[in-house]
């Protein structure tokens, strides 16, 4: 019988409100890690779908220049949340459904698509229109 997973690397987010550089690399590497444990146990058992994203960006990070000895020169320009967009990459059985660009509330439909549920009518929140 299939299952459902969710691994979260929030002390990525973490270092992003801190704006420490090292640290989010440090988690990344970790997360990285968990992930390539994931893909493994996927690839063996070759009915699994492997789903990674985030619910946003924090710190945003950009690379301004290099140096002249080119060592590459970047900076945070806040220490909260941004609006940059985030990636979406699926590996498996379904993971087509996750290619393009959407809004990361989509995920949740796209899920459950790939997972055959079908929500009774008007059991799902209804979306408010902020103006």
């Amino acid at each position: 019988k299939g299952f459902f997973l969710m691994i979260e690397g929030s002390q990525i987010d973490w270092g992003g409100h801190a704006n420490d550089s090292q640290y989010i690399i440090d988690e990344m590497i970790d997360f990285d890690n968990a992930v390539g444990q994931v893909l493994d146990f996927a690839a063996k058992d070759g009915n699994t779908l492997v789903i990674i994203t985030a619910d946003h960006e924090t710190g945003g990070y950009g690379i301004n220049a290099a140096d002249d000895d080119g060592t590459i020169v970047g900076g945070f320009t806040t220490d909260y949340h941004t609006a940059t967009m985030v990636p979406v990459f699926a590996y498996g059985p379904g993971a087509e459904a996750f290619a393009g660009m959407y809004h990361n509330t989509e995920i949740f439909h796209k899920m459950l698509a790939a997972f055959s549920i079908r929500l009774p009518v008007n059991s799902a929140p209804k979306q408010v229109e902020i103006q």
